[in-house]
């Protein structure tokens, strides 16, 4: 399945849940009963935390693929990976490109997007995102 897909089925899926939450929220809600009452008050809240999270993730996304279009507009140099037949890096290539990429750090949006991919190579995905957000809010 390819990322767009995914990010649209799981779109479609936390939006279903928003839906089906809300809805059995404000049927407690409407129920006499104090407990029902704070029961839909509580159920409400995480429809919200979805909401929040879903709107924060797709700006993310969003955010990233513009900052990956304008590197690739002025030239940006990619890393040189070898990839496998899966599509991922070799570990070796990963582990290279990353040692280069740092020893050339210059804390610009430019090298903070290199960092990045270099940490998703490596599959280190928590700090990859981590380093995206450094090089969106650098370039803004």
């Amino acid at each position: 399945m390819t990322t767009k897909i995914w990010v649209g089925v799981m779109t479609l899926l936390t939006l279903v849940y928003l839906y089906l939450m809300t809805g059995r929220a404000l049927t407690l809600l409407a129920d006499p009963n104090w407990i029902a009452k704070l029961m839909g008050a509580g159920m409400l809240v995480f429809p919200l935390i979805a909401a929040w999270a879903l709107y924060r993730e797709i700006q993310f996304g969003i955010r990233s693929q513009r900052l990956i279009s304008r590197a690739m507009d002025e030239g940006l140099s990619e890393l040189q990976l070898e990839l496998r037949p899966s599509g991922r890096a070799t570990k070796e290539s990963a582990e290279r490109e990353f040692d280069r990429v740092k020893a050339t750090f210059n804390d610009s949006w430019q090298d903070w997007l290199l960092l990045a991919e270099a940490y998703d190579a490596s599959g280190d995905r928590r700090r990859a995102r981590a380093a995206m957000r450094q090089a969106i809010a650098k370039s803004e």
